[in-house]
């Protein structure tokens, strides 16, 4: 959100390029900016071979009720008539906090191309609602990685999460240990997980701190944040290179 369209449309290209050879699911996010560039990013998508598309609501004007919100997924659904559009609910950031068990309903039966949420909130009660609601070809994302264990007990094991950039494997693991009903294992893994969690975000806002994971775990310069962010300093980067999850990542 923090970026232009025109480099928007430069990343998506890069990792359709990037991404097709290994049959990777290129699914973009085109919310966060005036709908015209929303409008905008979702036709370009449609036609560069992307797979899917996620959108966040309307960030100024925010929706007030289910068939404001599923008006204005439409109006995104209908610039790319021929991709699957999912829904990004983070209210934690967008403040725009609707039902959305009742969203899903409404979108199901007037956006043809609806096919899910992504579920970025820790009222797990909630996500599982959205679970029931959903259709046959439809999923729900979640989106809250400290949640991973109880999510899949309550049948949510479809996930989006940053920090599965730092720690695919533990991610995994919690997942299989639910699946051979571990209960004590899924339990202390994801605490594991949790409390890397919790150590990386003293050091910094999410942004920031996941780059400086990321270039830690793989070698790879991942730049800075996009301006208004800023990088976290050369000390804490230390400090998230001497946590013992992140190590033995690594």
């Amino acid at each position: 959100m923090s970026l232009s369209v025109a480099d928007r449309k430069k990343i998506a290209n890069v990792w359709v390029q990037a991404g097709k050879p290994y049959r990777f699911h290129i699914m973009v996010q085109v919310g966060g900016a005036p709908l015209p560039n929303v409008l905008e990013l979702a036709g370009y998508c449609s036609k560069i071979g992307v797979d899917s598309l996620l959108t966040l609501p309307e960030l100024y004007f925010k929706p007030q009720s289910v068939a404001e919100l599923v008006g204005y997924v439409k109006l995104v659904a209908n610039a790319a008539p021929n991709l699957p559009v999912l829904y990004y609910h983070i209210p934690s950031f967008t403040k725009v906090e609707i039902h959305m068990p009742s969203f899903v309903r409404e979108a199901t039966l007037s956006i043809p191309n609806f096919k899910g949420i992504k579920f970025t909130s820790n009222d797990l009660s909630e996500c599982a609602q959205v679970l029931r609601a959903l259709k046959t070809g439809q999923e729900v994302f979640l989106g809250s990685d400290t949640l991973l264990a109880p999510a899949a007990l309550l049948g949510i094991k479809s996930s989006i999460g940053t920090t599965f950039n730092l720690f695919p494997r533990l991610a995994q693991d919690i997942l299989t240990a639910v699946e051979n009903e571990d209960i004590k294992q899924a339990r202390a893994l994801q605490e594991r997980l949790s409390v890397a969690i919790e150590a990386f975000t003293i050091e910094g806002t999410w942004v920031p701190v996941m780059k400086a994971g990321m270039e830690i775990v793989s070698g790879l310069k991942m730049g800075p944040p996009a301006l208004p962010q800023m990088p976290i300093s050369e000390e804490a980067k230390k400090r998230l290179a001497s946590i013992r999850t992140l190590k033995m990542t690594v």
